[in-house]
């Protein structure tokens, strides 16, 4: 089936007082299932957390990013996402080949763990990067509110849904994240509370369009203030892995050339391959001579 572009909105709402944005990200999912082979329970924690990777991504202003790490000690291992403000996204598991399933479904908690944390780790162009990190649950939207309460001060309410086909492939993916804004009233925040209750589970909420999700929230009362692509995209290269690799040292990869004849590297974060052959390493150590001259 032929799955349209993904996409995430950006909203104002009642009056000002609420900022909601909504994303469909189908095509993200499935490039990463692509890229790294990723079974169902694999497939539903990255694709929550590559939502909320473009979701916060669309927070950010420039060329500002940032970084999602979460650990449970579950049977993923690691899990790493990657967003920038313009909709891109990149991640992976450590363990990509990870399923539990039983009657009720996918057990999210159980790949992830319940004993670790949520680093999330802010590239504001600034000095520093902002690092937060809190304990984790293991239920993603979950985990995420918490973390907007505690590191931003923010009420947050999110709906993750993701569904997998017989096929490994992802049939739905998106994303809900609703913010009150310091103005919220309470009538605001108590309507708000009563249109979240009423709405259907999220896989069958985001079968509707989308103007029906906004108005099932809002009404009338929202303003579309901006809309955007999203998408899959890692921007590693071959050169910037050469870089990487001149660090080594002419020594260290004088050793590489004659004993292995060459060098693969793999993008832990799209599981592309770059490889170095006998002249391409001869290249680098090149170079690490003239720069000692």
């Amino acid at each position: 089936m032929q799955q349209t572009a993904d996409q995430l909105i950006k909203v104002l709402a009642l009056d000002k007082q609420v900022r909601a944005y909504l994303l469909r990200n189908t095509n993200t999912v499935n490039e990463a299932i692509r890229r790294h082979d990723l079974w169902p329970t694999a497939t539903s924690v990255l694709g929550k957390v590559l939502s909320m990777g473009q979701m916060m991504g669309g927070m950010l202003k420039g060329d500002q990013a940032l970084t999602l790490k979460l650990n449970g000690n579950g049977q993923l291992g690691n899990i790493i996402v990657d967003a920038n403000s313009k909709g891109g996204v990149r991640g992976y598991v450590d363990f990509p080949h990870v399923n539990f399933i039983n009657k009720d479904g996918f057990f999210d908690a159980m790949g992830i763990g319940q004993d670790g944390f949520l680093d999330v780790i802010k590239d504001l162009k600034m000095k520093d990067l902002f690092t937060s990190s809190i304990a984790i649950t293991g239920d993603i939207a979950r985990d995420f509110t918490y973390y907007f309460m505690e590191s931003e001060q923010t009420n947050t309410a999110i709906i993750l849904a993701i569904q997998v086909d017989v096929d490994n492939t992802c049939l739905l993916s998106g994303g809900l994240l609703i913010q009150l804004l310091p103005n919220a009233t309470s009538k605001t925040i108590d309507y708000l509370e009563s249109q979240l209750s009423e709405l259907p589970e999220p896989s069958r909420l985001f079968k509707e369009s989308s103007e029906t999700i906004l108005a099932s929230l809002f009404g009338e009362a929202y303003e579309i203030i901006d809309s955007m692509p999203v998408s899959f995209l890692c921007p590693c290269s071959k050169e910037q892995f050469a870089r990487s690799l001149l660090t080594l040292g002419a020594k260290e990869l004088t050793t590489m050339k004659e004993e292995d004849h060459k060098i693969d590297i793999v993008c832990h974060y799209c599981n592309k391959t770059y490889h170095f052959d006998e002249q391409d390493i001869q290249q680098l150590i090149k170079e690490i001579t003239n720069e000692k001259k």
